[in-house]
């Protein structure tokens, strides 16, 4: 194709326009066809051309000669809007000459031609015709962005973007975070955010934030919105899985507004979390992610002998305690209640739930690593993680990283000391087993530790000793503590 700067004078509006199906006669037919099929968006694109002085050089028109003209095949509403600011008259409504009168007067002025793609006949044209107006074709043509894309881009920009929009991404943003142990529910959140973003902050404002004791908060004045509750990730789960699946199979339209809403919440009732069951304070949720161990700890609590048989933290069997032994008498030795029954009885005769671990790693042995970590995982037992939960969140990992750069442990595992932390880990977890992540896998006690290590794991480990900010808890702490305990305690076994 040639290229050439055309005046609106010299082009024609195509009579053929897909736009205006039963075609027009002349320019002035064309133009008041156009401004009945989208009079605010003329509007919109007359003020953009005065106050810009230029058309979108990324879309170029396409007109091919007719005579002395150019008849417009792409471009006909810029060329339509051009023409109504030369000469308003052109609409035969009265309300639209005056609106183009005023933008023709405001500040600015508009381009007096536009470069134009020059084709040699339609059929030259309709291929880039096709692809302008019929979607992404297989990546040949042109891919819309997405809301959230959109949202990005004008972020960036400093423009200003739809508040529910920017709620949208900051909640699919805090769950995939939260949730990463749960590769189908971050594919289905990941799902819903590509198809419909806006439904999410829909689906959740109003009485869903009030009833579930949701709030967005900044972390920081100048950082993004996230999502805070008074229930951890894994109380939230059951909640946040049926969420997700209704966003994908439903319209906005089952959930528009909030007597919508609150009938939902009525109707799953059953996955609402007990308000006693609360935190003292809102928090973020990706703070307290989510452990499928503590939901297979809870719902073992409901099984005949289920926690007398095996250990709170490792799931293996108990091993009976050592009265000589202070790391040991740690995990069984508990604090009388008012009624003479210990914490770990809880009326029963179980073993306490593995959140309620009093102390950091408390039923792992090193005893085959160096002095110097036996030493300090000792030291760590004398801590309660609900007094020093920053510590125990700290620990965690300087622990976990002694034991997997051991000399002997990295004889074992086949890593080098230059490597990183989570590459240190994962020849671990591959170590013992191989086929961790197929069906055929032996060793069920360290799929956690490896999804977390494949995922945001680490990153969570790291943050407490380089991230000034990040906010420590105690559920953060058992988290580590019930995730690596079977590997730290699998490692000194296979050192010996």
């Amino acid at each position: 194709m040639d290229y050439k700067q055309i005046r609106p004078a010299q082009a024609l509006l195509d009579p053929e326009n897909p736009r205006l199906p039963d075609g027009t006669s002349n320019d002035r037919e064309a133009i008041n066809r156009l401004l009945a099929d989208g009079y605010s968006q003329m509007l919109a694109l007359a003020r953009d051309l005065v106050e810009r002085g230029e058309g979108n050089p990324t879309e170029l028109p396409i007109v091919m000669k007719d005579g002395s003209k150019f008849v417009v095949l792409e471009g006909n509403r810029r060329f339509a809007a051009l023409k109504l600011l030369a000469d308003p008259k052109l609409a035969d409504d009265k309300a639209h000459q005056a609106a183009f009168e005023r933008i023709k007067k405001s500040n600015g002025s508009p381009p007096k031609s536009l470069y134009c793609a020059v084709a040699n006949d339609r059929e030259e044209a309709d291929p880039w015709l096709t692809l302008r107006h019929t979607g992404a074709n297989d990546g040949v043509g042109v891919r819309v962005w997405s809301a959230e894309q959109t949202a990005r881009h004008r972020k960036r920009m400093k423009a200003p973007v739809d508040s529910g929009t920017l709620r949208s991404i900051a909640i699919a943003d805090e769950l995939t975070e939260a949730y990463q142990a749960d590769t189908a529910l971050v594919e289905l959140i990941k799902r819903v955010r590509t198809d419909k973003l806006t439904n999410i902050g829909r689906f959740f404002s109003g009485v869903t934030l009030t009833r579930m004791q949701f709030v967005m908060k900044q972390v920081t004045d100048a950082g993004p919105q996230t999502l805070w509750a008074k229930h951890t990730a894994d109380q939230l789960h059951p909640y946040f899985s049926w969420a997700f699946d209704f966003l994908a199979k439903n319209s906005v339209d089952a959930f528009k507004n909030d007597t919508l809403r609150g009938h939902l919440l009525n109707e799953q009732a059953d996955l609402v979390p007990d308000a006693g069951e609360s935190l003292p304070d809102h928090v973020r949720i990706a703070d307290h992610p989510y452990s499928p161990d503590a939901e297979a700890s809870e719902d073992d609590e409901d099984a005949p002998g289920g926690e007398d048989e095996t250990d709170a933290t490792t799931g293996a069997p108990h091993p009976d305690a050592d009265e000589d032994d202070p790391d040991q008498r740690d995990d069984v030795d508990d604090e009388s209640n008012a009624d003479g029954s210990s914490e770990s009885d809880n009326g029963g005769g179980r073993k306490r739930d593995q959140k309620d671990e009093r102390c950091l790693y408390s039923s792992v042995k090193l005893t085959n690593l160096s002095p110097n970590i036996q030493r300090l995982l000792k030291e760590a037992k004398q801590f309660p993680i609900n007094d020093n939960y920053a510590v125990a969140c700290v620990l965690a990992r300087v622990i976990l990283e002694l034991a997997v750069s051991d000399e002997k442990v990295l004889k074992w595992s086949g890593k080098k000391e230059g490597d990183t932390l989570a590459k240190k880990i994962r020849g671990c977890i591959l170590k013992l087993d191989p086929d961790i992540e197929t069906p055929k896998r032996t060793r069920k006690d360290l799929v956690q530790a490896n999804l977390d290590v494949k995922d945001i794991g680490v990153v969570y480990l790291h943050q407490y000793m380089h991230n000034p900010s990040a906010k420590a808890s105690p559920h953060v702490a058992r988290h580590f503590s019930a995730v690596y305990t079977p590997l730290l305690n699998s490692i000194n076994e296979s050192v010996k």
